[in-house]
């Protein structure tokens, strides 16, 4: 199995994941969302992708009024937890090995905070630590998370949905990105010489999104980084606006994801204006914008988009890293369980 093997197996693994979910056992995603209702407010926290993994529920729970946040929880097991009081945890880890996740999980667990964790690995110490656990039906990765991360975004949204009260609006939502990732990913695999043309030489590469979409800049940038070694800099559209834009020049390039709802006709302008300056530019979204590379997807709501645009992400990190020399999935400096949580474990 290589790193293409698990980018090839999206769409298989996304059908198997919310077949998984849609016939499995509801009664422990109930109780998990009765746990969070109960306690009012829900953190998610996470480590790298499955951080990032928690962005669209987080963005799907605050549109429906219901208080939620993401946090790193390499700093919420330390200075951030004595906020964490009066809320409910969901702990999202692939192998639930994790040692800031375990860390936290622990913590949470001694002053009577509720755990819920969604994991690969059920029988982890994240999942034994959990007052509910949740597999989120994904297949495994070589090590770069690729399989896992969709698998990830989709479990947290059908939790989210469940806490709304909406679970079957959620996993129709679900089988609609299904329906769109086969021809998503042919686009990705069809436009990759192109991807490669307009960010081969940009150092660093950007990656901007707004809502639920900041997961894809996040998440995007994230397997780039670990795919091929090159620098790459996420960040919400609005605050690059802010100072960060000064960076731009004939030389800037960036992967900008639209979204959806108001904040996409902010990012389209801001991407006309952009190209005025010379940047060049990959667009993914639903609209088509005059002088990028557009990669178009198709109208699906905001909280399921990033299962698609994570897509030529993934792609463009495979083809940087063969074009830098770089064996796709050899790293140097991770392993696929971080389970020390001082200095560099090499794989």
């Amino acid at each position: 199995m290589t790193v293409w093997d698990d980018i090839l197996s999206n769409p298989s693994n996304l059908r198997n994941i919310i077949h998984s979910h849609a016939s499995s056992d509801a009664a422990p995603l109930k109780q998990a969302a009765v746990l969070i209702r109960k306690a009012g407010r829900v953190v998610f926290a996470g480590v790298g992708s499955g951080m990032n993994a928690c962005i669209p529920a987080v963005y799907y729970l605050m549109g429906h009024g219901f208080p939620a946040e993401y946090v790193d929880a390499t700093e919420a097991a330390y200075g951030l937890f004595p906020g964490l009081k009066d809320c409910a945890i969901v702990l999202n880890t692939r192998s639930g090995e994790t040692a800031e996740v375990i860390r936290l999980g622990e913590h949470a667990r001694a002053v009577g905070i509720p755990v819920i964790t969604v994991t690969n690995e059920p029988g982890s110490t994240a999942g034994r630590l959990a007052d509910v656990c949740l597999p989120n039906h994904s297949r495994w990765d070589e090590l770069v998370v690729i399989s896992a991360y969709i698998g990830m975004v989709s479990a947290e949204l059908v939790l989210a949905g469940m806490v709304i009260d909406q679970p079957d609006a959620m996993l129709l939502d679900l089988q609609d990105a299904v329906s769109a990732m086969d021809g998503a990913l042919k686009q990705a695999i069809d436009l990759r010489q192109e991807l490669l043309a307009v960010l081969r030489r940009a150092s660093p590469i950007y990656l901007l999104g707004r809502g639920p979409s900041l997961a894809s800049a996040h998440g995007g940038a994230l397997v780039i980084q670990e795919t091929s070694r090159r620098s790459c800099l996420a960040m919400a559209t609005g605050l690059f606006r802010q100072g960060p834009i000064e960076a731009v020049n004939q030389e800037f390039r960036a992967f900008v994801f639209e979204g959806r709802d108001e904040t996409s006709a902010l990012s389209h302008r801001l991407c006309q204006e952009l190209l005025d300056n010379q940047a060049g530019l990959v667009w993914v979204g639903r609209s088509i914008l005059d002088g990028a590379l557009n990669f178009p997807l198709p109208d699906l709501p905001a909280h399921v988009l990033p299962l698609l645009e994570i897509l030529p992400c993934q792609v463009l990190g495979y083809d940087l890293a063969l074009d830098s020399g770089v064996q796709p999935g050899d790293v140097r400096h991770i392993q696929r369980v971080i389970t020390s949580e001082a200095g560099i474990q090499g794989s």
